[in-house]
């Protein structure tokens, strides 16, 4: 991870450390139950994570309609919902799998209604139902693979945008490129923007792909 440098004993460094070597589904509850009254502080004063902000400008490029429902896919302590509605959107739903996180985002007061769900597994969400979704963070070390691209495709209309980071590291080991480029085929999403960019202010180099896709 190629980030401002940081001194040694810093917390949010260590977190994050922390957040790469997971190995299991309770090993990630357990992080984040700990961190989850710290996360902004540590991500933001700490860090510098400025992907939340990027990923939500992004996704407003291609959805200049700022009064859709969106889908808000593990959205941690709501930092991208936070950048929503301060880009005007007014309709935002959450996904988490950690309810620690949840409550946090809860706090905030922009969400319309958070729920926590596992995205390797089916979501108990309607087809069609979003006009648009964002996901920034979650596709990284040790957390969801591009398996659920498919449910989160399932859940929009058509012509909704969803905009998402996959980190550079695990783009192709979680087989991010292989599923975009079935989904892209089968008529399922369009590319609409694909660019290389930073997570954190002062970062040496682009941690991560930066996506804007619509469905078909």
């Amino acid at each position: 991870m190629a980030m401002a440098k940081l001194p040694a004993d810093n917390p949010a460094a260590d977190l994050v450390a922390r957040a790469y070597s997971i190995t299991d589904v309770d090993e990630q509850q357990e992080l984040y139950h700990d961190w989850a009254e710290t996360y902004d502080e540590a991500m933001i004063g700490g860090l510098n994570y400025v992907s939340p902000r990027k990923c939500a400008a992004l996704y407003a490029r291609h959805q200049a309609d700022t009064s859709g429902l969106i889908l808000d896919v593990g959205c941690g302590t709501g930092l991208a919902g936070k950048e929503l509605a301060e880009l005007g959107y007014t309709m935002i739903d959450g996904l988490d799998l950690s309810k620690s996180m949840l409550a946090m985002a809860g706090k905030r007061g922009l969400y319309r209604r958070l729920f926590v769900a596992d995205l390797l597994k089916p979501l108990a969400i309607e087809s069609g139902v979003y006009d648009g979704a964002i996901c920034t963070g979650t596709f990284t070390h040790a957390h969801v693979g591009a398996e659920c691209l498919d449910e989160i495709a399932r859940t929009l209309k058509s012509g909704a945008v969803f905009a998402f980071t996959v980190h550079r590291e695990v783009h192709d080991e979680l087989g991010f490129d292989v599923k975009l480029a079935g989904l892209e085929g089968a008529g399922v999403l369009s590319l609409k923007e694909h660019t290389r960019d930073i997570y954190f202010d002062g970062s040496e180099d682009a941690e991560g792909h930066y996506y804007a896709y619509v469905k078909d």
